[in-house]
């Protein structure tokens, strides 16, 4: 992704001189990969919603917590990637990128955050089922639910795959355009649909764990690991969603981007023996970060100077840079 900047020079007091990137023209979403991320979200959709109905009401007929924690779990995966199509249909919007100063960058962490607040509702309601079954113990029919948990595991394997799959494609596609900026790139896909592939995965292994306890149940008795089951399986997802409101929240209120050594930036910009008097770093989208910067030096030596520092190490970047001779 090419990374086009128009330096515009003024005289702000004292000598001085400022740089703006045009955000228009890097700051927009690829919108064949948002269609193909819709598309490969969609069918996992699908799926889920499918086998989420499935084990629900398949745990409910059953008496096995285990099998409503999946279901229940699966929910909150369905729920969060349904938000996910909706955000990517909003983030590929050329009206909204239009209306915003930064483009449709922050849709993605603030679906995420709306997510992140129903997987605490749901969270809370398998805790409260799971201690309901502690204390009023039902009789499991166990081969059943067994039947059902297996069929919920290879429709989460099937959604790992997926998106697996895509964002293989995605960074091959990528690296073609970008093949000597890997380190930006580790840290620069599709939060929102990197956090669907750890769910997806996350449910999988819940998957597994309701499973064992549906067979340990069966042969050994062990009625009580399977509420267990549905207690550790809210806690999973309590530690999920809090860290998932944490790292977006973090996003939505412009902090500082966490992948971006901010110290290297600072040192860099400090390379003609001038002094970083204001910098800011924070990411306005997948692939989008924006720095804001003013630096203070006994002689002026040009923008441009200042902008290849920042783009050798944050290659898309959207700039701000002011210059002042002291």
């Amino acid at each position: 992704m090419a990374t086009s900047c128009v330096a515009l020079m003024s005289v702000l007091g004292h000598n001085s001189s400022m740089e703006h990137c045009n955000q228009n023209e890097h700051l927009s979403f690829n919108s064949k990969q948002l269609q193909a991320n819709e598309k490969r979200t969609f069918w996992v959709v699908i799926l889920t919603f499918v086998t989420m109905t499935v084990e629900i009401a398949a745990g409910y007929l059953t008496g096995s917590m285990a099998l409503l924690a999946d279901g229940w779990h699966m929910a909150s995966h369905a729920a969060a990637l349904t938000l996910t199509l909706i955000v990517y249909k909003l983030a590929r919007s050329k009206s909204l990128q239009k209306q915003l100063s930064f483009g449709t960058g922050k849709l993605l962490p603030l679906g995420g955050y709306t997510s992140a607040l129903g997987l605490g509702v749901v969270a809370l309601f398998m805790a409260w089922e799971s201690i309901h079954r502690f204390l009023s113990p039902v009789s499991i029919n166990f081969n059943e639910a067994i039947i059902v948990a297996v069929v919920g595991l290879i429709v989460n394997v099937i959604s790992v795959y997926l998106l697996q799959a895509k964002d293989s494609e995605d960074d091959h596609d990528h690296h073609d355009h970008h093949h000597d900026q890997s380190h930006s790139h580790s840290h620069g896909h599709d939060h929102n649909h990197q956090s669907a592939l750890v769910h997806v995965m996350a449910d999988a292994l819940t998957s597994i764990a309701a499973i064992i306890a549906l067979v340990v149940g069966k042969y050994q008795g062990f009625v009580w690991l399977d509420p267990m089951i549905g207690v550790v399986g809210s806690i999973l997802i309590l530690k999920w969603a809090y860290k998932l409101l944490k790292d977006t929240a973090w996003e939505l209120l412009d902090g500082h981007a966490k992948d971006i050594d901010f110290d290297a930036v600072k040192m860099d910009l400090e390379s003609n023996k001038g002094k970083v008097t204001d910098l800011h770093i924070w990411r306005v989208g997948p692939h989008m970060v924006a720095v804001q910067a003013v630096v203070e030096a006994k002689e002026l030596v040009g923008i441009e100077f200042y902008r290849d520092l920042v783009l050798k190490r944050i290659p898309n970047a959207h700039i701000n840079i002011e210059e002042n001779l002291i």
